[in-house]
């Protein structure tokens, strides 16, 4: 597009995407970008230029009703799972996240292979009494796609998930969540969990989370109801 002079306009699937795996159901939502896209930390996108308005007290409301509204009907981007039989949850957890191995987001996140090794040490060493729980994606266990973390030789206090579990019941109970780039990191702060990233996914960087990583020099502190408000308009 540059090349030829023509406009670029970027599409990706939206935070709450549809019923099923991305690859066997049309998008329900799409985020629209003409400055660059959210997952990726090298550049500025629309999302960060429209994190610098102010919202009004009644814009503030909505999406804390948002929110609400998500954590009621206990949403994620995709809700084909189910929630875990039980027995299947330790009793106390953190929740570690894999992701599908060549996601444009981890490169965009400003990670690698190594990003997830830190993340897993971390989640182990920052919470001695608790088991790691780690959740790969919906499309590994589809047998569509392979993940970052190699499950061979775990240290024994990493609980590999055997189910495809939905993410509102693993958030309901996490203590933290440990992500490279997953929306899952974003969805943990909207049930209100502490998150720790090893990228810089588009909700880090802001005085949210716990990040290795050093903020891009356009990103600084906003609050959790002017990201939910701007993506409700980058999306639709």
């Amino acid at each position: 597009a540059a090349k030829h002079g023509k406009p670029y306009v970027a599409l990706e699937d939206g935070f709450l995407r549809s019923l099923g795996l991305g690859r066997d159901d049309p998008p329900l939502s799409l985020l629209i970008d003409d400055e660059g896209i959210h997952y990726d930390a090298r550049n500025p996108s629309r999302l960060d230029r429209l994190l610098a308005v102010t919202l009004d007290a009644g814009q503030v409301e909505r999406a804390l009703e948002l929110v609400a509204t998500w954590r009621r009907e206990r949403v994620s981007k995709y809700n084909h799972q189910r929630d875990p039989e039980d027995g299947v949850l330790p009793g106390r957890f953190v929740l570690a996240v894999d992701q599908t191995h060549g996601d444009a987001s981890v490169a965009g996140a400003l990670a690698d292979r190594q990003s997830f090794t830190r993340m897993l040490r971390a989640a182990l060493d920052e919470n001695p009494e608790c088991t790691v729980v780690m959740k790969t994606h919906p499309d590994v266990f589809a047998g569509k796609a392979r993940g970052w973390i190699d499950t061979a030789g775990l240290d024994p206090r990493v609980l590999v998930l055997a189910q495809d579990v939905h993410p509102a019941a693993l958030l309901e109970r996490a203590e933290a969540v440990y992500v490279v780039s997953s929306q899952l990191g974003f969805e943990a702060l909207l049930h209100g969990v502490p998150v720790h990233t090893f990228g810089m996914p588009f909700y880090a960087g802001r005085g949210l989370t716990r990040d290795a990583l050093p903020a891009p020099a356009w990103r600084q502190p906003v609050t959790l109801a002017l990201v939910v408000a701007v993506n409700c308009t980058v999306s639709g």
